[in-house]
């Protein structure tokens, strides 16, 4: 989807728009903008597109607009590919434009990112963030116009590239928030390997930086409870220094130990940080679900692969054609059980469904949850063909699912719950569905009640063109 566009009062193909949903639904994705300078077109070196669909009386508004990220200006400005990247000549499985930037007279100072991971809410914006390669990049929730790099970036650390100057940082693409606070940290190939960042709704960041970490690792995502951050460090690295050696700048070393970093949220600076290590078969968890704290017992729950989901040495591609994410690999609904007054870790399935794109309801992020969402489907080969909404109860295992591929090729997307009120009690709402229908060349989003999900949508939104690929959004309520 390389085009901007707005469509105005969408078209319901089915049913009708909730008339209590009054805010935007947003979501960001890597798209082909222009060739790079080098002509590999890795995933993370394409420039970020953002898509909002915004609710108001019935009726919803669709936009998508690029993210004028200082990269995307500069190029924007010449009319074609300045950067050049350590792995960017590479035109096989290695290449995914992860490596480090390297800088000429245009592109010196010019930070690399391109905020094509996920989107999410704070502080009245939608901020944009690529993981690596830039902070956040903020964008009004109405026109998507990008407003720029969060003004709080220069309070945030080095990530796996050194900075391009003032201001440029690294921030997580899976931050969590609870009143108004925002969870967050960036990983770095360098000691300290993990430093976490809270953010104060007036911008205040306070920050730790963890020295004790055992080793590099790509920290995606975590755990919230009301007592910590719960950061796993797992044996996937991604490290420029790798390209040196003609390897990918991610790589798989199962021999490593897993272990948890349980940071204080009371005392994030100074608070004593309990390392746990977690005696288990090698696995890999990259989307997390849920947490709960009860007694002496920390429960950790997202989809288990048993390698990530990521071209690796290990499988000795040849050429272009790779497969890449859930064609290459399997997960399923898994559960680490931390024994806290031991430090013992126990881990187990929940269900053999292959799953991932875990969600929750995040006004209660930080608080426990009983409802988890996700996209759920079939082995395929190695890997597994996504194509339904799973509905989970978290206390008693019972789960509800609809169909919403069948027979003609989709790409269903990420589950978003919306609440029915901003008060609703957890999980009483809707959940939003992006679906792209390649052979029909259209756009759809699904809405569901979560009363019952088997009964089928209460609406289908159709876009007149094919959704481009997003991997996360959220939902920012206007109520």
């Amino acid at each position: 989807m390389r085009f901007e566009a707005t469509v105005e009062d969408c078209v319901t193909t089915f049913g009708e728009i909730p008339t209590e949903l009054c805010g935007g639904f947003y979501r960001v994705g890597p798209t082909f903008k222009r060739p790079t300078k080098q002509g590999g077109n890795g995933l993370l070196a394409m420039d970020g597109m953002v898509q909002g669909l915004t609710f108001e009386g019935g009726r919803a508004d669709f936009r998508n607009r690029w993210i004028r990220t200082p990269k995307y200006l500069l190029e924007e400005r010449h009319g074609r590919g300045m950067f050049c990247w350590t792995d960017g000549e590479w035109t096989d499985w290695r290449n995914i434009g992860f490596g480090a930037a390297i800088p000429d007279k245009y592109t010196r100072g010019i930070p690399q990112g391109t905020n094509n991971i996920n989107c999410f809410p704070f502080g009245g914006e939608i901020l944009a963030s690529g993981e690596q390669g830039s902070p956040p990049v903020a964008l009004d929730p109405i026109t998507l116009e990008t407003r720029g790099i969060v003004p709080w970036s220069p309070q945030l650390s080095r990530g796996i590239f050194d900075p391009a100057g003032y201001g440029d940082a690294a921030f997580t693409a899976h931050p969590k928030w609870d009143n108004g606070t925002l969870y967050g940290w960036a990983y770095s190939n360098r000691k300290p390997y993990v430093t976490v960042h809270v953010v104060q709704p007036d911008g205040t960041v306070n920050s730790r930086e963890l020295w004790d970490a055992p080793y590099s690792s790509e920290v995606h995502d975590m755990w919230l409870t009301p007592q910590w951050m719960v950061l796993p460090f797992q044996g996937f690295v991604f490290d420029p220094d790798r390209i040196e050696r003609g390897l990918p700048v991610h790589g798989w070393n199962p021999d490593l130990p897993t272990m948890l970093a349980l940071v204080p949220r009371d005392d994030v600076e100074h608070g004593e940080i309990r390392w746990i290590t977690a005696e288990i078969e090698p696995q890999y968890m990259m989307h997390t679900l849920a947490a709960e704290v009860t007694d002496d017992t920390l429960t950790l729950d997202a989809p288990v692969f048993e390698r990530p989901p990521f071209p690796l040495d290990i499988d000795r591609f040849e050429g272009e054609d790779v497969s890449l994410f859930f064609n290459l690999a399997r997960s399923a609904l898994g559960r680490w059980t931390v024994d806290l007054s031991t430090g013992s870790v126990k881990s187990e399935l929940l269900d053999d469904r292959p799953c991932e794109l875990p969600k929750v309801d995040e006004r209660f992020y930080g608080r426990g949850h009983r409802w988890g969402y996700l996209i759920g489907g079939d082995a395929k080969g190695n890997g597994m063909r996504m194509h339904s909404l799973v509905v989970r109860d978290l206390h008693s295992g019972d789960e509800q699912e609809y169909r919403l591929r069948h027979e003609r090729p989709a790409v269903v997307m990420e589950p978003t719950f919306v609440p029915r009120t901003p008060d609703a009690r957890e999980g009483d709402g809707y959940l939003m569905v992006p679906v792209s229908r390649w052979t029909e060349n259209l756009g759809e989003y699904v809405i569901f009640d979560t009363d019952d999900i088997t009964a089928g949508p209460v609406c289908r939104i159709e876009i007149p063109f094919l959704l481009g690929f997003t991997p996360h959004g959220h939902w920012m309520d206007f109520r």
